[in-house]
């Protein structure tokens, strides 16, 4: 076994390095004078004693929100961020006027005498609470100190820049700017950020551009807030608030003479007087979705963006347009969605008179420029790309808050700026600007159109009134109607449109407008956030109940994988001990939220395993492959569940992943029969391994739904059915797997449109292969895997690959633990089914394969696929996949495939694209489930570009191999715990 590689370089100029701070600490320097105090004003504590017992030996008061935990071994870290800070403050020094200069020297002095105290931080410090709840209990070590207030907190501590305190007594109800505003500051600022008495961090806009609500500072808070035009102080406020975080409550002011070692700061301190007004809270900035679903007005867009993740589904109408547009955002800069969008006065075709007109589009925004105080938001954006190009637009645009008020400017061209109330900027680069060609061909981005012909400014401003949930919209629309798709014209009575948006709840939007002049909107909005989607588990099988001792007597490893099964969805194998160790093999782990899962099975483990046991060892295969295994030292598994242990405890507790060891091919441990008997006389037994008796044959039924949306016939085409599944497994490495299918209900009677293609029919028979029968053979497959080495996998195939096809192929794969890359080879050579879907072949064969390059960029969750080969029609060309994944197991992605087949051959669309997304129902359901809810959008379905579509492909079958298989979860609830490391900059804002 080898152990996992390193982790990769940190990028945070402020998140501690430990080699980094060693080597600052080895070096002899004038800060670290200040070393020696970090015990200042700090109680001894009894090694081995809880908190919980520490804090019932306390005068009641002990028990306060400014109660510090002091670990030494977090010292390190603390001090190397300390001399971050000195090194940037003296370089501020520096470079500041003679009038700036003395006031910069205070704040390094002041910095210079505040000591690195290895405060960790605390949650609930009742020491009631804490007994009932020892998870949250400390277990207080050698070296560890307790300090307390030395006098009770009634005051807020203002830092200002030239290093002096602003002490403001506290008042209830009063937010950060009040505070600010006692000491003569805030109107220069654009942030302010609060260490809380906990040591909890906080930042808050308090710019006219910027303003969000926040938390009030409590009693003992410290707040910085240096002014925007002091760049230097400003780009070092992170590290700023930490580092007063660990040093405690802000200084009060005491009535009696503090203790000897209490701390001391070399401030010069002023005491600041609130206002008598109380500032109002500021609300932050409405974003919702314009009549095409983009972030915007109405008809108009705006530089504005959602947060990542943010995706949303709206349905607006305004004669004669009835837009379905749904929208994703899978960065916090970039903006994109498909749309189809319904043309009431217009028939779909001379032979479809019965159905409006539909058009697909697909749209793309990304941010440019960030809002900052003097400069706005800026974002470049396209409309109808990839699409018909008939609503086809560019545009950019500009966007300025102010307060409750956003205000939009920008300059559009195509379908946006048709009215050419501005000559084009473009046309000083040459007179082919002067015109916009229309689309030849549909699907192109047309890129020779972009930003030529009319152009036209736009602009508008929404308020988000006092009444929370209504924001009013006023706009100027840059187009003036008379080009409009399909050669049709519409009247414009005025360019002036207005509306407004009413939010029912977080998630549901309605809009209505009154737009060119004599025109009504409505619309519909839907919005989550997908990418923070969880949902508690109350309908989980409960956890076999936590004791911190092993069980006095064990049920029988029989049980214990029974359990481990219901609580994880997987296939325990085997289990076996060995000398301490308790090896288990599971099988069909694969999943999302893999980590929630070992712990489950932990658990158990924990609560059946005899004392000699003293760690776990999960061995991780897919159909007899092994894929990873995984130790877990059992003792530092229970500690963590019975005290709150400080970062540095809880850094050194991670899970020990490891290269599995090689199984046999085939990996006949024991037949059937030797099986059974092994389980029989290991039942009781736990010194013995017991092996789980293998099931070959498993079947399965369940419903069955297919789609086709956006066709000539209807909007919608539909088929459920129900769906038996079934499997008979000759060994772990050779199976047969099938399926049949019968369609029940259907509105296939409308379904008569055959598109015509220039290419072999490889797709576009879509119609007969839906139609033809009732009961379908999708798929029966013969597969066997197998392992060439730990790192090489292969497989062989052939039958019944999918609906369409059938032959044999197959696929060679290299993908080393952990590592960012893999690389594939697969080869078919297949020949296209009859459309009834049995075991009848027609006449068209083809070879096809790709060569296909995985990369985990390790950039914002983004993986990137290229594929190049031949695809189903005999065309060879390159097939490129982006995907993001989030941190919850929300998945979005992009594919475009691209052929030596010409846009006029390949047909409307010029070529194969499309969108997907996949989102982990442990994220939405209130129970634990191993799947997930897929759904892929595609404007078209054409010959050229289309891959076949097999099953139990090697990349999926070793997906625990992926360096990010244990990272995804649930989004964390952020509720404060005993432990948390108050340097952590990865969950700062």
């Amino acid at each position: 076994m080898s152990p996992p590689p390193t982790p990769g370089p940190i990028t945070n100029p402020f998140r501690p390095s430990l080699l980094a701070a060693a080597i600052v600490l080895m070096v002899p320097s004038a800060h670290a004078a200040t070393t020696e105090r970090v015990a200042a004003g700090a109680a001894q504590v009894r090694p081995g004693e809880r908190l919980s017992d520490w804090l019932l030996r306390q005068p009641e008061e002990a028990a306060g929100p400014g109660l510090a935990w002091q670990v030494p071994q977090e010292l390190l870290a603390q001090q190397f961020l300390k001399e971050s800070l000195l090194v940037r403050v003296e370089a501020a020094v520096r470079s500041a006027s003679p009038e700036e200069r003395a006031a910069r020297e205070r704040l390094l002095s002041v910095l210079q005498s505040m000591p690195a105290t290895g405060r960790v931080a605390l949650g609930i410090v009742d020491p009631r609470w804490l007994q009932a709840n020892p998870g949250q209990d400390p277990v207080l070590g050698e070296g560890q100190r307790l300090a307390v207030p030395p006098a009770p907190l009634r005051s807020v501590t203002v830092v200002q820049p030239d290093g002096s305190f602003c002490r403001v007594l506290h008042e209830a109800g009063r937010s950060v700017l009040d505070y600010l505003s006692a000491c003569g500051l805030g109107s220069g600022a654009d942030w302010a950020w609060i260490a809380q008495p906990d040591g909890r961090t906080a930042r808050a806009g308090i710019g006219a551009w910027n303003a969000e609500p926040t938390n009030e500072p409590s009693p003992g808070a410290w707040i910085w807030a240096p002014p925007r035009r002091m760049a230097e102080l400003a780009d070092l406020s992170e590290g700023m608030i930490k580092f007063l975080a660990v040093q405690g409550p802000s200084p009060q002011e005491a009535s009696a003479p503090p203790p000897p070692d209490a701390p001391v700061f070399t401030a010069p301190t002023v005491a600041g007087t609130l206002p008598e007004a109380m500032a109002s809270q500021p609300r932050p900035l409405d974003i919702s979705g314009n009549d095409w679903g983009e972030t915007g007005l109405l008809q108009t867009p705006s530089a504005r963006m959602g947060v990542a993740g943010d995706t949303r589904a709206s349905l607006t109408s305004i004669w004669p347009y009835t837009r379905l547009n749904v929208m994703f955002q899978p960065f916090d800069w970039m903006e994109a969605g498909f749309r189809y969008t319904s043309i009431s006065n217009r028939a779909y075709g001379p032979t479809f008179l019965d159905q409006s007109f539909k058009d697909k589009s697909i749209d793309l925004k990304v941010r440019l420029l960030e809002e900052s105080t003097y400069v706005p938001q800026l974002a470049l954006g396209f409309r109808d790309i990839g699409g018909t190009g008939l609503f086809s637009s560019e545009y950019l645009v500009a966007g300025k808050r102010l307060h409750d008020f956003d205000f939009s400017l920008g300059i559009g061209w195509g379908y946006l700026g048709s009215s050419g109330n501005i000559s084009n900027p473009f046309k000083l680069l040459g007179s082919r600007f002067d015109t916009r060609p229309r689309a030849s061909t549909t699907g192109n981005a047309n890129i020779s159109s972009f930003f030529r012909g009319p152009a036209a400014l736009f602009g508008g401003v929404q308020w988000r009134t006092p009444w929370d949930p209504l924001t009013l919209k006023l706009e100027y629309d840059g187009n003036d109607y008379q080009s409009e798709p399909l050669g049709g014209k519409l009247r414009r009575r005025s360019p002036i449109n207005i509306g407004l948006a009413y939010r029912v709840s977080p998630k549901v939007t309605l809009s209505a407008g009154f737009e060119r002049g004599d025109k009504f909107m409505i619309g519909l909005t839907l919005s989550s956030n997908l990418a923070a989607s969880q949902s508690p588990k109350p309908l989980d099988r409960p956890l076999p109940e936590f004791r911190p001792e092993a069980a006095p007597r064990s049920p029988g490893w029989a049980t214990t994988a029974a359990e481990i099964e219901a609580q994880t969805e997987w296939i325990v194998e085997r289990i076996a001990p060995k000398d301490d160790v308790l090896h288990v093999w599971v099988t069909d782990s694969n999943t999302v939220y893999r980590t929630a899962r070992v712990e489950k099975a932990i658990a158990v483990l924990h609560h059946d395993a005899p004392d000699a046991i003293k760690s776990f060892v999960f061995h991780y295969s897919e159909r007899g492959l092994a894929v990873h295994a995984q130790a877990i030292d059992r003792a530092e598994w229970v500690a963590a569940r019975i005290q709150a242990l400080p970062p540095h405890a809880a850094r050194a507790m991670s899970k020990r992943d490891y290269e599995p060891e090689l199984a046999r091919p085939d990996d006949t441990r024991s037949s059937p029969a030797q099986n059974t008997a092994a389980t029989e006389a290991a039942a009781p037994e736990t010194n013995a391994p017991w092996v789980r008796p293998r099931d070959k044959f498993t079947f399965g039924i369940a419903p069955s739904y297919g789609q086709i949306v956006g066709g000539p016939d209807a909007f919608l085409l539909y088929q459920l059915g129900i769906q038996a599944t079934a499997e008979y497994r000759f060994t772990q490495r050779t199976w047969l797997s099938g399926a049949v299918n019968l369609r029940l209900a259907d509105n296939y009677d409308k379904f008569t449109y055959t598109a015509p293609s220039n290419l072999p029919r490889v797709r576009t028979y879509q119609r007969e292969y839906v139609t033809s029968s009732r009961f379908t053979i999708p798929s029966l497959q013969l597969t066997h895997v197998g392992q060439l080495s730990s790192n090489h996998y292969y497989s062989v195939y052939g039958g019944l690959l999918e609906s369409m096809f059938a032959g044999v192929g197959a696929e060679w794969l290299y993908r080393p633990a952990r590592s960012p890359v893999a690389f594939g080879v697969d080869i078919n050579r297949v020949r296209q089914r009859d459309f009834n879907q049995d075991f009848g072949l027609r006449d068209y064969k083809v070879t096809t394969g790709h060569a296909s390059l995985y990369w985990d960029t390790g950039w914002n969750g983004v993986m990137a696929k290229i594929s190049a080969g031949q695809y189903l029609a005999g065309d060879r060309g390159v097939t490129l996949e982006v995907i993001r994944r989030f941190d919850n197991g929300f998945v979005l992605g992009a594919y475009a495939t691209k052929t030596n087949v010409s846009s006029a051959r390949f047909g409307e669309g010029s070529f194969d694209k499309g969108i997907y997304l996949s989102i982990p129902l442990d994220a939405l359901l209130p129970r634990s489930s191993k799947f997930s809810l897929g759904f892929a959008w595609a404007p078209l379905t054409r010959d050229g570009g289309a891959r076949l579509g097999r099953s139990n492909t090697l990349y999926e079958l070793t997906s625990v191999r992926d360096r990010g298989a244990f990272n995804f979860a649930a989004p964390p609830d952020n509720t404060p715990r005993a432990g948390d490391n108050l340097l952590n900059f990865d969950r700062s804002p």
